[in-house]
């Protein structure tokens, strides 16, 4: 799907966007999100009080037709039902969103009973979402009694159906879970096995359908949560012999969902379909009162579907190679200085809209709200150098607090927050500070692996904090400069910009990367110490081969005359090779790039929106280009754009070792001169290995070649930093995180 961002265009699709992210309810009321269920029994919930939970907030299609029929409801059913879509209903209406819900579902019925059957109502036009669930055994293999081709033809009929009908509607499939009457008593496709097993077949079978067509929006892994929920102890494996300490998610039958079963599916396709975290609808959730789920009951169960949607197998991860910006407002009125609503938008380098990560707006356990003010312009996302995490900062604070950024931080009032967000979309912004940035900006966090951050704001220097830390934190930098920008992490080092004082430019953060206070604070030779620059965002590249090292730096200017400014280091000073001309609208803060050959692609954010310009003209030149193009992703309306970076990525410092490679030790760790490695794990001898070491751009530093179980490298010419040594042998692939330090 590709988009046409005219300024007309782009306010209207934005505006859809956001509907269907999580804005207020005043902001979405001429556009409701439509959204269809389509299913069976194990959708409309066959027993009460789920069968008829908030009927009156959605409709029932099948509702009052004429007996005979074949959608009208069984006899003893003749309300309209609620069900699961009335549970996903009232989620919606506490978390301020305007959906209109509708339900066509018919008890024992497949998807072929409803494309030869409902077609008329599914594939209407105007559906923003469609969920369809198949029938329960469809989907597993056909010796367990399933029928997959059936099941794939009438998935894909379907789909092509509503798309031809609404070309824009979202499309998922509900996965749904293993029935203990076909795994526990004897005699069944699953008897002897877990109900794990049956688990696993529904899983591939809907996985599989969603990879072969390709425009399924994701499958809600309904299933697979309440697998979840059982291995973690929240709910009992076996209806047959409940544990009373468990909730139960079958019903009498040990086929459709008891309340608690409905409660949880419900959860998984709210998050599923909205992006609103389920955690933030808390301990008094308003259906889990109504259908008698005690407090406890429904937290449990949140965290159960929050973890499951946010896992990398319901194929939410972002895409490599797309891009990530924060966006601070819904669009749905000005933006003011008072803490706003905060999302995580990631595009394709083409400009089109891929899916929002909306931050939480409310406290549960430890999720914690995260905003941002409307109007600051400093803050920045970043990617952690092994490319795992998208990083941010943040304030804990509800929407519409006056002022946030001059609010005082102490003690648990007001803690500023880092959120780390992996390349499967997961959130955790439970990394808290409250001995900095206090009645100022928090800016930026960066990180080598996500496991500790480095911070900038206002008025406190440099800190160095802990992944899911409580409260203090390590004032890292030294001297008289304590009002940061951006930083980042280069060739190993730490870098800060500054527009302070006697400092106007691009700073070094002591040697390598320090985690102990006093660490020096040294403007980059050649970088302005008068007032006049105001630099946010950098991107450092390697272009000359004589140079070692990196030796271009690009970094963005937020003043009307600035823009992309281009430095080279040459004989020791960074020179000004020229600017590629910002604007009085574009006013660029945000930056990030990647190397196409020679050429330099780069990406900025500011005052306009999204921007890329290519630099062909190498090192010590200047830019092969001096205007700005126009953004290829406008600014939505009552938005901000703060910061981009590439979305993150599984690394080989993520990745679990390859099965047959072999395992690996190195010492010492850091060193100065010699590192010892060592290699196991193999019957036999290694025999010969070729070792490279590569900083965190993922450029090669040095590399050799070694021969046996156990060798040294030499890095005695290799500058101070943190590297990754990888291990070539016949076997396979290693990697390991080193440290050079003298």
């Amino acid at each position: 799907m590709s988009f046409l961002f005219t300024p007309r265009a782009a306010r209207r699709f934005f505006g859809l966007a956001a509907a269907a992210l999580g804005l207020s309810a005043a902001a979405q009321a001429q556009n409701p999100i439509k959204v269809l269920f389509v299913g069976n029994s194990f959708t409309h919930g066959q027993y009460t009080p789920v069968l008829y939970y908030n009927s009156g907030a959605v409709t029932d299609l099948n509702y009052n037709l004429p007996a005979g029929d074949p959608r009208a409801h069984d006899a003893g059913m003749q309300p309209a039902f609620g069900g699961v879509p009335g549970i996903f209903k009232k989620f919606t209406d506490q978390a301020g969103l305007n959906y209109n819900v509708q339900i066509e579902a018919v008890s024992g019925k497949s998807l072929q009973f409803h494309y030869t059957s409902a077609l008329a109502p599914i594939a209407q036009a105007g559906w923003d979402k469609v969920v369809l669930q198949e029938q329960s055994t469809r989907p597993v293999p056909d010796a367990r009694g399933g029928s997959r081709a059936a099941f794939y033809n009438y998935a894909n009929l379907l789909e092509q159906a509503i798309h031809a009908a609404s070309p824009a509607a979202q499309v998922y499939l509900y996965e749904t879970w293993g029935r203990p009457d076909f795994t526990y008593p004897s005699g069944q496709p699953y008897s002897a096995f877990p109900i794990d097993t049956m688990t696993a077949d529904l899983h591939k079978g809907y996985y599989r359908e969603f990879a072969a067509n390709g425009r399924f929006a994701a499958v809600a892994s309904v299933g697979d949560a309440w697998l979840r929920a059982i291995t973690t102890g929240v709910a009992t494996r076996n209806p047959y012999t409940p544990d009373p300490a468990k909730v139960n998610l079958w019903n009498v039958d040990y086929v459709h969902p008891s309340i608690t079963g409905s409660y949880l599916s419900a959860l998984v396709l709210f998050y599923q379909l909205t992006n609103v975290d389920p955690r933030t609808l808390g301990a008094n959730e308003q259906a889990a009162a109504a259908l008698g789920i005690t407090p406890t009951q429904a937290v449990a169960l949140q965290a159960v579907a929050y973890q499951q949607v946010s896992s990398p197998t319901n194929a939410t991860a972002f895409t490599p190679g797309n891009l990530a910006v924060v966006r601070v407002g819904d669009g749905s009125a000005a933006l003011t200085s008072a803490a706003t609503a905060e999302f995580v938008d990631e595009y394709t380098l083409g400009g089109a809209l891929v899916r929002s990560i909306a931050l939480p707006t409310a406290d549960n356990g430890n999720v914690r709200a995260f905003t941002n003010s409307g109007t600051a312009t400093s803050d920045n996302i970043t990617r952690s150098a092994d490319g795992r995490y998208l990083l941010l900062t943040g304030y804990n604070v509800a929407p519409g607090t006056a002022g946030v950024v001059s609010t005082t931080n102490s003690g648990t009032t007001n803690n500023r927050l880092v959120a780390r967000i992996g390349a499967d979309g997961s959130v955790d912004d439970n990394t808290r500070i409250n001995d900095a940035f206090s009645a100022t900006n928090i800016r930026t966090a960066v990180s080598t692996d996500g496991s500790a951050f480095y911070v900038s704001g206002g008025n406190s220097g440099i800190r160095y904090v802990p992944f899911g830390n409580a409260g203090a934190t390590t004032a890292l930098s030294g001297g008289t400069v304590v009002n940061f920008r951006i930083l980042g992490i280069a060739g190993g080092n730490l870098y800060a910009t500054s527009a302070t004082g006697s400092n106007f430019g691009l700073n070094q953060i002591g040697t390598g990367l320090p985690t102990a206070a006093g660490a020096a604070v040294t403007l980059l030779p050649g970088f302005p110490t008068a007032t006049g620059p105001s630099p946010y965002g950098f991107y450092f590249a390697d272009l000359s081969t004589t140079v070692p090292g990196l030796d271009v730096v690009y970094v963005t200017d937020d003043a009307a005359t600035g823009g992309i400014q281009k430095w080279s280091l040459v004989s020791g000073t960074w020179t000004l090779n020229g600017t590629i001309g910002g604007s009085t609208t574009a006013l660029l803060r945000g930056l990030t790039g990647q190397r196409t050959g020679a050429a330099v692609q780069l990406i900025a954010s500011g005052g306009g929106g999204l921007y890329s310009v290519t630099d062909q003209a190498g090192y010590n030149a200047a830019p092969s280009t001096a205007a700005l193009p126009a953004p290829f992703v406008p600014l939505p309306v009552n938005t901000s754009f703060r910061g981009v970076a590439f979305a993150p990525v599984a690394t080989a410092l993520a990745a679990g070792k390859q099965a047959a490679a072999p395992e690996v030790g190195v010492f010492p760790n850091p060193a100065a001169d010699l590192l010892t490695v060592q290699l196991g794990g193999l019957a036999g001898p290694v025999g010969a290995v070729h070792a490279t070491l590569l900083n965190l751009l993922g450029q090669v530093v040095a590399e050799q070649k070694g021969i046996g179980n156990t060798f040294t490298f030499n890095v005695a010419d290799v500058a101070n930093g943190v590297y990754l040594l990888r291990l070539q042998t016949a076997a396979g692939v290693s990697s390991r995180r080193v440290e050079v330090r003298r």
